[in-house]
């Protein structure tokens, strides 16, 4: 495996109480293997707990990896210094709550020049704010005078002043209107021809259709499948992605996929595949283990192939 960042084998494990004396670990992220590389855009889809943020916080280095290992170019993460922060970013969800309301726009758009003590910082937020199509005026403002979308041009004119190799993009449309979610995948599309490689995490299969170059779909904590756009959504090979595809909104009824999976409350299992217990196609072997499929570039951890 090689690219701008390789993560190989990860597992992150939390302690869960289970009783008074006992505790028992609960796997946010379970032996997951893919890379990034330059100028990419990977889409990581999922349903909330798949283990989609938890991923992004190793990327970060909010969290360390219970097993496993996250390269950046050919280097442990975790044995680098700030020059990682200077070329990994990041923009969350919602900026109402990651960008200082007491702070002006030019502030927050300087703090990384400030603490990475990288000189001409006037001409360089001047540039990046030009950049994710704001004006100049917008320097003087605060967030809370400004839109939704506008706060969320400001949190990527953040992540970009320091010129990153990898922005690690946290559900970054999900509490924008339709119309502005569009106007920001443009910018991520045109940051992309720029260099930048994402981590797209997202629950929106419709967005990673827009804007992902490849797709990489989580469940309970483990790879389901990778590959590229178009073979995931066009060709899903797991029953789990089939089944996200399934609940996509269509244009018309005539163009549901009539698919049928266990709608059951049930504790993820810790042992085997974690989609089993609502799996159509399940099998005795899916509660013991997972056979992993690769094949020029797509891989599937179903053992139905």
């Amino acid at each position: 495996m090689s690219g701008l960042l390789e993560i190989d084998q990860v597992s992150k494990a939390y302690p869960v109480r289970k009783g008074l004396f006992r505790r028992e670990h609960f796997y946010a992220l379970r032996g997951v293997s893919l890379s990034v590389d330059r100028s990419e855009i990977l889409g990581v889809v999922g349903e909330s707990g798949s283990g989609k943020t938890t991923l992004g916080k190793l990327v970060l280095r909010l969290e360390r990896p219970t097993s496993g290992r996250i390269l950046f170019e050919g280097r442990e993460v975790f044995s680098m210094g700030k020059e990682y922060t200077r070329k990994v970013s990041v923009v969350f969800q919602d900026p109402r709550n990651s960008l200082n309301p007491r702070m002006k726009v030019k502030e927050i758009v300087e703090e990384p020049l400030v603490v990475h003590k990288v000189g001409e910082r006037r001409k360089k937020v001047r540039e990046v704010i030009e950049k994710v199509k704001l004006e100049e005026s917008f320097l003087e403002r605060r967030p809370d005078d400004l839109s939704g979308g506008q706060r969320q041009r400001v949190a990527i004119a953040r992540a970009i002043v320091l010129d990153p190799d990898l922005i690690v993009a946290d559900e970054p449309t999900a509490s924008l209107d339709v119309s502005v979610q569009a106007e920001i995948l443009k910018l991520f599309e045109e940051l992309k021809k720029e260099g930048i490689a994402f981590i797209f995490i997202t629950h929106d299969i419709r967005v990673v259709e827009r804007i992902a170059d490849r797709v990489a779909v989580l469940y309970g904590g483990m790879l389901m499948e990778l590959g590229s756009r178009e073979e995931v959504l066009r060709n899903p090979m797991h029953p789990y992605t089939r089944f996200l595809l399934s609940n996509v909104p269509v244009k018309h009824p005539r163009e549901r996929r009539a698919e049928s999976y266990a709608e059951i409350e049930y504790e993820i299992p810790q042992k085997g595949c974690p989609f089993a217990p609502r799996c159509p196609d399940y099998i005795q072997e899916c509660s013991e283990r997972v056979r992993r499929f690769e094949l020029n570039g797509r891989i599937v951890n179903c053992n139905l192939h």
